[in-house]
């Protein structure tokens, strides 16, 4: 197995979905060892079976890759191999991109806030007082630091 190889695969049997801010790699086949192949190869995705939707059908199974951060890497490696679905995969490959540096600027504001709220509350600032403070809801840091999901 190697990229080259599930390339070509890909242009052949996958899809790219890109739509409204969800992303998802996609590859279609009855034969399952294939694709656990893959699975297995590429460190990410699950595998699932298609319901039959007529009884004479083969049976069938999805490889797919639905993690952001797994799909930038996925086309990142794939898409110097690619013919058919290349120009879709460097327009995902862009997108994902700019998505991922949004979550880890979402995800350094979120610990900066976690980490000041928690600073507020040793000085005996209240939950109300500390919402008011770092601009959020009150409920929201109370959670932040009690570490409440």
């Amino acid at each position: 197995m190697n990229w080259q190889y599930i390339a070509g695969f890909f242009d052949g049997e996958g899809s790219i979905i890109l739509k409204n801010g969800r992303s998802r790699i996609a590859i279609v086949q009855t034969n399952k060892p294939v694709l656990e192949s893959i699975k297995k190869f590429t460190k990410c995705g699950n595998i699932f079976e298609v319901t039959k939707r007529k009884p004479h059908w083969k049976d069938c199974w999805v490889y797919s890759i639905s993690c952001k951060k797994d799909i930038y890497n996925f086309l990142r490696k794939i898409t110097p191999y690619l013919f058919v679905k290349k120009e879709l995969a460097e327009k995902g490959i862009l997108q994902l991109k700019k998505e991922l540096i949004k979550m880890e600027e979402r995800k350094k504001k979120y610990i900066y806030r976690k980490h000041m709220a928690k600073l507020l509350r040793k000085k005996g600032l209240s939950y109300r007082a500390i919402g008011k403070e770092l601009s959020m809801d009150w409920g929201h840091a109370r959670r932040m630091i009690l570490n409440i999901k």
